[in-house]
């Protein structure tokens, strides 16, 4: 099994050190000979953020590998599904068996503690940002 996830792109624009790098994104099922008859066959376009120390070696319109290591990939799935699930559930026991608060007080707690948590998120992006590091291979 391999430890690195990793995408084909083309190099978008070059500042500096940051490289924006455009990747199609497509279901499993979009390379089968069969998708042309299939509703389900769909690719997206995504521009990826790379700060790159060589970027020079780069440029606009080169075909290029974006990776990423497989545990940054797990560590984003906890903090975006996990972590507000167990605060979910958390939540709505300490809510309802020890506070006595009725159903609709105690998902209101909730969908005001996912919008802490999330914004919390979203204050702490550059923080984040450093751990959750792109790099390319050309």
């Amino acid at each position: 099994m391999k430890d690195i996830i990793d995408h084909i792109g083309v190099v978008e624009t070059i500042e500096n050190t940051h490289v924006r790098v455009k990747i199609l994104q497509s279901s499993a099922c979009s390379a089968c000979q069969a998708k042309s008859l299939c509703a389900s066959a769909e690719q997206k376009e995504k521009i990826v953020d790379v700060w790159d120390d060589e970027a020079d070696r780069l440029t606009v319109g080169d075909e290029v590998r974006v990776c990423a290591s497989m545990s940054m990939g797990r560590n984003a799935v906890v903090l975006a599904f996990v972590v507000p699930l167990v605060l979910m559930v958390v939540w709505l026991v300490v809510a309802l068996r020890v506070l006595s608060m009725g159903e609709l007080a105690a998902i209101g707690g909730v969908l005001l503690l996912l919008l802490i948590y999330y914004i919390g998120l979203w204050a702490v992006r550059n923080r984040l940002s450093r751990s959750f590091a792109f790099w390319i291979e050309k």
